[in-house]
């Protein structure tokens, strides 16, 4: 906490004179082990070096009306930062946090389409990070601002996700992209099972819904690794490295750092994205036959996707081809792979058409053959790389 008291003519007159500015917190990727995006934090230096963090002031200028006339100046000295990021960095992407006024107000979406129309940054540079209060009142303006923003091609972060009483209903309602869960429930997974169940939950919620996963608030070497081998996506923290100063996070960015990394996690979600389609298929099937015909339009929505190309294992397939990795694990699974998706494709049509219990009950077998070989190429797979990795 800053020691004087602090007034809105303080920090109006900061705002003006100079003294707030963007630090960086870096995100790595779990894949790769580099650092692919960063979060840009708001801090006010004084004249005489120190500095106040953002919680001892932004809740006064939101109360106060002054979150507007920060974000009008210090959006602009954003971009210029992004700039200097990307020209280290083309495909770097910088989180940035609003509030609900940003999003009341035209102004954001009116400054990033004009950037973005003239190619100062891509899209892809900077993501919108926003917490469940600033879109709790369901405003057609805030709903309008986050379309208008999807629109431009940014991504939308759910931040602090797993503290707020609604968080589930804005994810049925806003657009997002990816969920930014909680530091404080990623700290407290080294005291409290709760904790780290929460954690995995949303994971695999993030996972089915295909969004994007950051953790942040990692601050050891274990919870790195274990969110890793969890199949999060990106990792934030001050394990990796705390904020640093535009020009700090450039030269960490030019000295190109490499943390631990594992596409392991990434076929761990594969193989619960496969189970979890077999499922969705036997759950189908079992419902249609406890009810009449008429009444299947009133199923609830399973995103149930037949195609194996929209799979995680062939997401998984991709990344290890991209990443110049031998491939012949996964043509060994390729075969039963995509005669599971045909054979749930046919049971489903076949449950819908036939009267035959004969035919579903030949369909569900032949289905569950060929998952069970699925599932037997990918224990291979993992028993093999853990005891590479062990070795």
């Amino acid at each position: 906490m800053y020691g004087t008291e602090i007034s809105a003519q303080d920090i109006e007159a900061a705002l003006h004179e100079g003294e707030l500015c963007f630090y960086y917190q870096p995100k790595v990727s779990f894949l790769n082990g580099s650092i692919v995006g960063g979060e840009a934090l708001l801090r006010w230096i004084k004249p005489d070096g120190s500095i106040i963090p953002p919680g001892d002031f932004l809740p006064l200028a939101e109360s106060s009306g002054l979150i507007s006339d920060i974000t009008a100046v210090m959006l602009t000295e954003l971009i210029a930062d992004i700039e200097a990021i990307k020209a280290v960095k083309a495909d770097i992407q910088v989180a940035y946090n609003v509030a609900a006024s940003d999003l009341n107000s035209p102004y954001l979406v009116k400054i990033l389409r004009s950037v973005i129309g003239s190619r100062r940054i891509g899209s892809g540079n900077i993501q919108i990070e926003i917490t469940e209060t600033a879109v709790l009142d369901n405003s057609d303006r805030i709903q309008r601002s986050l379309l208008d923003l999807v629109a431009l091609g940014i991504e939308i972060v759910m931040d602090d996700f797993g503290t707020g009483y609604s968080s589930l209903d804005l994810l049925s309602r806003v657009p997002f992209s990816a969920l930014k869960i909680d530091q404080g429930v990623v700290g407290r997974m080294a005291t409290d099972a709760k904790n780290t169940h929460i954690v995995t939950s949303s994971l695999d919620m993030a996972r089915e819904m295909s969004l994007k996963t950051v953790a942040e608030g990692i601050e050891t070497e274990a919870t790195y690794a274990f969110l890793m081998a969890a199949g999060c996506n990106e990792a934030q923290g001050f394990w990796m490295s705390e904020p640093l100063p535009r020009d700090d996070f450039i030269s960490l960015l030019e000295s190109k750092p490499q943390w631990p990394s594992s596409s392991l996690g990434l076929l761990y979600s594969a193989w619960i994205s496969h189970m979890s389609y077999r499922r969705k298929v036997l759950d189908t099937v079992h419902i249609m036959t406890q009810t009449s015909p008429e009444d299947w339009e009133n199923l609830p929505k399973m995103n149930l996707v037949h195609s194996p190309a929209h799979c995680r294992l062939s997401e998984w397939h991709l990344v290890k081809g991209s990443s110049g990795d031998d491939t012949s694990d996964f043509r060994k699974l390729d075969d039963p792979h995509r005669l599971m998706h045909a054979a749930g494709e046919s049971l489903i049509h076949t449950t819908k058409t036939s009267q035959s219990t004969e035919e579903i009950t030949k369909g569900i077998r032949i289905f569950l053959e060929y998952s069970d070989r699925v599932d037997a190429e990918v224990s291979k797979i993992v028993e093999r790389w853990l005891g590479n990795a062990i070795n």
